[in-house]
């Protein structure tokens, strides 16, 4: 999980000392981009070139295709259908990205919507997290809330004061849910993982409490630790579950991060 919160404060300094163009924003946006590679449609700025986008903005709509790596620091960004070469790094507010990118992707901001597919690993961290992408390599995530309802084919590590898992996990899981238990959150809808999904590679639940919906399909080797054995609903199909009782402890005294 460290990777996720040291790229949020590392990313404005690699823009600063990264040797591609910097572009920054101002009203007459349309006519400064306005070129053979970049042009604007439908409140979009669409791209068409082989090298890398970097970009300092207020909010920033895009589309297209770049060869290169996207940087990006900016308010709300929506990132749309687009196809990226390289890596993806953004710090912004609210985030919606769909499409395509073939390097790393990480991102820091407030609302996550991520739908896209990456082939490399995956870094997100936010307020909330709605996940249905495909991510093949490595995934951390970090939020207040967070559903996973995509594709994951390398390991997953999570963490949220709430997570709804709908996916499908290939690699092995980390799901925690309130790392830390205080008094006040005993008595509140927090510290829950529901999975509704699939986790066919083993691994680790760490919450308050735990749910497999009727829609869950785990094999052998998960192992859970909560305040409370975990619930089974009907129709889930559940092997192999180990449960130990949290009493109390952090998650980080309980699994290995």
């Amino acid at each position: 999980m460290q990777k996720v919160l040291l790229a949020a404060s590392a990313l404005t300094t690699a823009l600063m000392t990264s040797g591609c163009v910097i572009v920054v924003a101002g009203e007459d946006d349309s006519k400064m981009l306005s070129s053979h590679d970049t042009r604007t449609s439908d409140g979009y700025v669409v791209l068409d070139r082989d090298g890398d986008y970097s970009r300092l903005a207020g909010d920033l709509n895009l589309r297209g295709r770049i060869g290169g790596d996207l940087s990006l620091v900016a308010g709300d960004i929506d990132i749309d259908n687009m196809d990226i070469g390289g890596e993806a790094s953004i710090a912004g507010g609210d985030v919606d990205f769909s499409g395509h990118v073939r390097g790393e992707v990480s991102i820091a901001g407030g609302d996550i919507d991520f739908s896209a597919e990456v082939d490399d690993q995956l870094s997100l961290a936010g307020g909330e997290i709605d996940f249905s992408g495909r991510a093949h390599g490595e995934a951390a995530l970090a939020a207040g809330e967070m559903r996973l309802a995509g594709w994951f084919g390398d390991s997953v590590h999570a963490q949220a004061d709430q997570i709804r898992f709908t996916g499908e996990a290939v690699g092995s899981v980390k799901l925690v849910a309130a790392e830390e238990i205080r008094r006040s959150r005993r008595n509140e809808q927090r510290g829950l993982v529901e999975v509704g999904g699939t986790l066919s590679g083993g691994g680790e639940i760490c919450a308050i409490s735990v749910v497999f919906t009727e829609s869950s399909r785990v094999s052998p080797g998960v192992t859970v630790w909560a305040e409370e054995a975990p619930v089974t609903r009907n129709g889930a199909r559940v092997s192999g579950l180990d449960y130990q009782p949290r009493n109390g402890r952090d998650c980080d005294d309980l699994i290995d991060n």
